[in-house]
């Protein structure tokens, strides 16, 4: 969602820089970028931890990494003078542990950034959505859609927001059984070591709202949440999506809304054109200084759903290392194993395997250690 919010940056940084549809034009913020504070998050009443955070917008041309925005002070302020100060945890990251705030008060989010600027939100309540009833998918040409389902039977959420989270297991081609740690020292795979499974993480990165303000009861059927293309990596073992579900206020609707239009929309003359809205949080001692973001507070309800490879097809995935590692599979007599371990780790970025008959069996690191691929070994603790 970080990269989401900020694209609302780039698009606001066009439009203060104007358009122009019969020549070609390069806005201001290509040059000259104004670092509007970007600031994402939502604050969590009760079950789970409130993470705020701060970035700054970039110019077009700029190919580095965001810049976070580090040294702030960032707290939660109700009118009846309560203070919830956050912990900066580094990386522009901002963290209180679980928050128990009173739903009959309005709250907004403090932040005072090392250059003496001070940011508020609107006062807003905190929501309580209903649990989600339900995750369920289909799959189709397209791939796999993924759906939530849930229903307020007091008819008072009408605005829903959701992120989620993506985890998903694959594995290299070959499980090793051994590990070279130098031509005397070759020792038992533990379990704790093993690099055959592996686990990857995403976040979404799709704006995710709905109302029901439309409809007689207060019931979401269906909403699709993310479609997983055929042949993804995704489910080409085990996937999971952990899915967070706010309550949002119709202000902040429309802001996700209409953020959803431009950055999934944008691109012909025809279509919805971008909007100046930043958000609902103002630098209240210039008012000059604009921030982009908006901030909500809401009680957290949560679902899991899995999805194993034996439950799509067909599927037709093609594994990273892309199939070949049988051409590279080597069996080495024990003299001349160091020759293809040295140095350490390489020039030929071999991995043991096993032994056969008194041979030793290698093949290359990216056919054997799935961490090659960007995953981790650990086993998440809710995996089954």
């Amino acid at each position: 969602m970080r990269n989401r919010i900020t694209i609302i940056g780039v698009i606001l940084l066009l439009q203060l820089g104007g358009w122009n549809c019969k020549q070609e034009y390069n806005p201001p913020a290509i040059k000259n970028t104004p670092h509007l504070l970007v600031v994402d998050g939502v604050v969590i009443n009760g079950n789970d931890s409130t993470v705020i955070t701060l970035t700054r917008t970039r110019s077009l041309a700029d190919t580095t990494p965001a810049v976070v925005e580090l040294g702030a002070q960032v707290s939660i302020l109700s009118p009846s003078g309560a203070i919830y100060p956050l912990v900066s945890e580094g990386n522009g990251r901002y963290e209180i542990d679980q928050l128990f705030l009173d739903t009959t008060q309005l709250y907004q989010l403090k932040i005072v950034t090392a250059d003496g600027n001070e940011f508020r939100s609107q006062l807003d309540h905190v929501y309580a959505p209903p649990p989600i009833d339900s995750l369920n998918f289909t799959q189709d040409g397209s791939g796999v859609h993924v759906f939530v389902n849930t229903h307020d039977p007091t008819n008072s959420t009408r605005y829903y927001r959701w992120q989620y989270l993506d985890t998903w297991e694959y594995v290299s081609d070959y499980q090793a059984a051994l590990i070279y740690v130098d031509s005397n020292n070759i020792v038992d795979v533990s379990q704790d070591y093993q690099n055959y499974f592996c686990y990857q993480f995403e976040p979404s990165s799709s704006i995710q709202v709905a109302t029901t303000t439309q409809l007689s009861s207060d019931i979401v059927s269906e909403h699709e949440l993310e479609v997983i293309p055929p042949g993804s990596e995704k489910i080409s073992m085990l996937y999971s999506m952990l899915v967070n579900q706010y309550g949002v206020s119709v202000d902040a609707y429309n802001f996700w809304s209409n953020l959803k239009k431009n950055t999934e929309q944008l691109g012909s003359l025809f279509d919805v054109q971008p909007f100046t809205e930043l958000g609902n949080i103002t630098c209240v001692n210039n008012p000059s200084v604009q921030c982009i973001g908006f901030i909500s507070f809401s009680s957290l309800q949560q679902k899991r759903i899995f999805i194993s490879r034996n439950q799509v097809n067909p599927w037709n995935y093609i594994p990273y290392y892309g199939g070949d590692c049988a051409l590279t599979y080597r069996e080495i007599h024990p003299d001349s194993l160091s020759y293809y371990f040295q140095p350490p780790g390489g020039p030929y970025f071999n991995s043991l395997i096993g032994t056969d008959n008194g041979l030793y069996i290698l093949n290359t690191t990216e056919c054997v250690d799935c961490r090659q691929h960007g995953g981790t070994s650990i086993k998440p603790p809710y995996w089954p």
